[in-house]
């Protein structure tokens, strides 16, 4: 029997696919950039904004496999997409930003974030295995409860992004070079908007509204849009703000 969705979910799942597929392309082309300049920073952010949007990952292929196929994601399978990849970000973040904000720290903040993650997926994994739901309820196509456990987690590496996320766009924005300062600028609208779209979305998950939705993924759109020019800068982007 065909699935039919109400337009609520066809707004849902149409700006999360949007926007996930933003996010990832945009990644992408961040640590593509590794290939050209021999930077392991590149990869490494470049993997960090792809896997951060992780967590929206099982709606965007939900969507997909329901409008296109006319079938739904096993609940565990969802449950797996949405939250298996969190943990490595904080490992991954944390290694690419040490070098610029705790360089004589970053061995130590490495092995404390790779512990944690460890720690985190073996909760999550023995959860996963030993019954789902305690990792969430899935009340429609879209819309999960997730676990109190996992909401904490959530907030915790939103939280973790944003605090690490100003103090590195802060050191772009103390330089006296022009272009860092105008790197920083982007990044700090990146990491601002990311954090309300998340917010927005960890707050309202259980109850889900149009105009939630649609700030929520419009913010997740921009934060991904600026964190690559605030990385890259294009030339014409530049152009535009740096009269040389």
């Amino acid at each position: 029997m065909a699935i039919i969705l109400s337009p609520f979910e066809v707004l849902y799942g149409a700006m999360t696919f949007i926007g996930v597929v933003i996010s990832v392309l945009l990644g992408i082309l961040i640590a593509f950039k590794y290939f050209k300049f021999k930077k392991i920073d590149f990869l490494l952010v470049g993997l960090t904004w792809i896997f951060l949007v992780s967590p929206y990952w099982s709606d965007a292929i939900q969507f997909i496999a329901i409008t296109m196929f006319g079938i739904e994601l096993n609940p565990n399978l969802y449950y797996f997409i949405a939250n298996a990849f969190i943990a490595p970000i904080h490992v991954v973040w944390i290694y690419a930003i040490s070098d610029f904000l705790f360089p004589i720290r970053k061995k130590a903040l490495v092995a404390i974030f790779s512990i944690e993650a460890i720690a985190f997926e073996a909760l999550f994994l023995g959860m996963f295995f030993l019954d789902p739901a305690l990792i969430g309820d899935q009340k429609s196509w879209f819309v999960v409860e997730w676990a109190i456990w996992i909401q904490i987690y959530l907030l915790a590496s939103i939280t973790l992004f944003l605090i690490t996320g100003f103090l590195f766009a802060g050191r772009s924005l103390k330089s006296p070079n022009k272009d860092l300062k105008l790197k920083g600028k982007f990044l700090i609208v990146a990491f601002l908007c990311f954090t309300v779209a998340a917010v927005i979305d960890v707050v309202g998950a259980e109850t889900p509204n149009e105009l939630a939705i649609f700030l929520a993924r419009t913010f997740l759109i921009v934060s991904s849009i600026c964190f690559y020019i605030g990385f890259i800068m294009p030339r014409f982007i530049k152009g535009l703000f740096i009269q040389e």
